[in-house]
C-alpha cells in the first residue's frame, strides 16, 4: 500500500512523518495486521486532507481494502431536516460505488434517507453500536424496491453488512455502511476507521466553515473585500489565458452617511443588508457581490464584456431600487446609488488596478450627483431619495 506519496520541503529533505511511513510499508505484516497497518496510513492522509472531497475520495477508495469491504457508502446527518445525505460524496467517482449503483440501478450519491421514530436507521445512528445484518433491505428498503437490493446484492456477493454510527463527542454525525462479500467481518477495524473518518470529516468541516467566514462580510453576509480581490487576481489569470472578459461594477449608496447618523447604526446596517441582497438576487453565479467598505459594493462579472456589464448594471440598479425608504413627507422612495464600470483589460490588468479606476470613477459620479443636489434642491429631500446621477463607465 504505497498511495501516499512521498513529499519533500525547500531542502530536499523528506519530513519525518513520511520516512516513518515509508520505513513501515517496507515491512507491512500480513494478514490482520497488516490491515490494521493500512488502517494506521489511512487515518494519518485522512487527518491531512486539504478538503472534504479529497478526504472523502480516499476513504471511498481505500477503506474497501482496509476492511476487506465491497464497497463503503458515508452519509451525514443533517440536523435541522433530520435526514441522511450522500453531501460528502458529491462530484466523486470511486470504482467500488460506481459498481454498486450499477447494480442498484441508483445513484446512490444522490440519495436522502429519512429518520423516523423509532425507525432502524434512527436506531443505530442514535444507539452507538455497530450493525452487522445479513442485507442492506432493513436500511434501504424504504428509498430502493427490495427486489432490486436482493438482486444487487446478489451480484455483488454481498453476504454481509455493516451499518457504523459515526459519533463526535457522543452526538450523532452520520453513520457508514460497509457490504461484505464474506461472512466474517471484523467489526474493530471498521468502528476504528470510522471513527478516525468521523474525527477527520469533522475537522476539515470546522476548518472550511472558519475559511467561508473569513470571506464573509459580517454585517451584509455578502463577500467582503478580501475575497473579492483574490476572485478578481484568480479570474485575471484565466482571462489572460483564455483571452476572456472581466467587468467590475462599483455601486455606492447615495446619501448613506446622513441616513446612518440620522436613523443610527442599527437602522443603517439593516439598509446595508437589505441592499445587498437585493443586488444578490440581480446576479448568477460565477457572478459575485462584496462589499469593500461602508456603503460601496462591488459586482465582479466574469467573461462579461462592457457592454454586458451596462445590461448587468441596469438589472442590479433595478433591483436596488426595490429597496425603500421614507421621504419626509412619509411616503415611501427608492434606494439609489452612484455607479461606475471598468474592464478588463481596458482599465487595469490587476484587482487594485481596476479596483483603483472604479473608485476614482465613482468618485467622480458622486461629486457630480451632489452638485445636480445642490443645484435642482428646492425642498429638504430625506437621505437616499435623491434622484441618482449613475455614471456608468463606457
Amino acid at each position: 500500500m504505497r498511495w501516499l506519496p512521498l513529499k519533500k520541503d525547500g531542502k530536499g529533505r523528506t519530513p519525518e512523518p513520511f520516512v516513518a511511513i515509508e520505513s513501515l510499508d517496507s515491512s507491512r505484516p500480513a494478514g490482520r495486521e497488516g490491515r490494521l497497518f493500512d488502517l494506521v496510513i489511512l487515518s494519518l492522509f485522512l487527518h491531512s486532507a486539504g478538503s472534504t472531497h479529497e478526504m472523502v475520495a480516499a476513504f471511498l477508495e481505500q477503506a474497501p481494502s482496509v476492511t476487506e469491504a465491497v464497497f463503503v457508502y458515508p452519509l451525514v446527518l443533517d440536523k435541522k431536516r433530520d435526514v441522511l445525505t450522500t453531501a460528502p460524496l458529491e462530484g466523486i467517482v470511486e470504482p467500488h460505488l460506481e459498481r454498486a449503483m450499477e447494480a442498484f440501478q441508483e445513484d446512490l450519491a444522490s440519495v436522502e434517507l429519512d429518520l423516523p421514530i423509532s425507525h432502524f436507521r434512527r436506531l443505530i445512528i442514535e444507539g452507538g453500536e455497530v450493525a452487522i445484518r445479513d442485507s442492506l433491505a432493513e436500511f434501504w428498503g424504504d428509498a430502493i424496491p427490495a427486489e432490486t437490493i436482493a438482486e444487487a446484492e446478489a451480484k455483488l456477493g454481498i453476504q454481509k453488512v455493516a451499518l457504523v454510527p459515526m459519533l463526535v463527542e457522543g452526538e450523532p454525525y452520520g453513520l457508514v455502511a460497509f457490504a461484505f462479500d464474506k461472512e466474517d467481518v471484523d467489526a474493530e477495524i471498521v468502528e476504528l476507521l470510522v471513527g478516525h473518518f468521523t474525527l477527520a470529516m469533522r475537522d476539515i468541516a470546522t476548518q472550511e466553515d472558519t475559511a467561508r467566514f473569513n470571506d464573509i462580510d459580517p454585517v451584509t453576509w455578502v463577500y467582503n473585500r478580501r475575497y473579492a480581490g483574490e476572485m478578481i487576481e484568480a479570474e485575471l489569470v484565466r482571462c489572460g489565458r483564455y483571452g476572456k472578459a472581466l467587468s467590475l461594477v462599483l455601486i455606492d449608496l447615495d446619501d448613506f452617511g446622513n441616513f446612518n447618523a440620522q436613523y443610527g447604526q442599527s437602522m443603517g446596517d439593516r439598509l446595508l443588508r437589505s441592499a445587498a441582497v437585493s443586488l444578490a438576487e440581480a446576479i448568477s453565479p460565477p457572478e459575485i457581490v462584496a462589499r469593500l467598505g461602508n456603503d460601496e459594493f462591488a459586482i465582479v462579472l466574469p467573461e462579461t464584456n462592457r457592454a454586458a456589464a451596462v445590461s448587468v448594471t441596469t438589472r442590479l440598479l433595478a433591483s436596488l431600487s426595490q429597496v425603500s425608504v421614507f421621504g419626509d413627507d412619509g411616503s415611501p422612495e427608492p434606494l439609489k446609488g452612484s455607479v461606475a464600470i471598468v474592464c478588463f483589460p481596458d482599465d487595469g490588468t490587476s484587482a487594485k488596478d481596476l479596483i483603483d479606476s472604479a473608485t476614482a470613477d465613482l468618485d467622480q459620479a458622486k461629486r457630480e450627483r451632489e452638485e445636480q443636489a445642490k443645484a435642482g434642491a428646492s425642498r429638504s429631500v430625506n437621505p437616499l431619495a435623491r434622484a441618482s446621477s449613475d455614471r456608468i463607465r463606457a
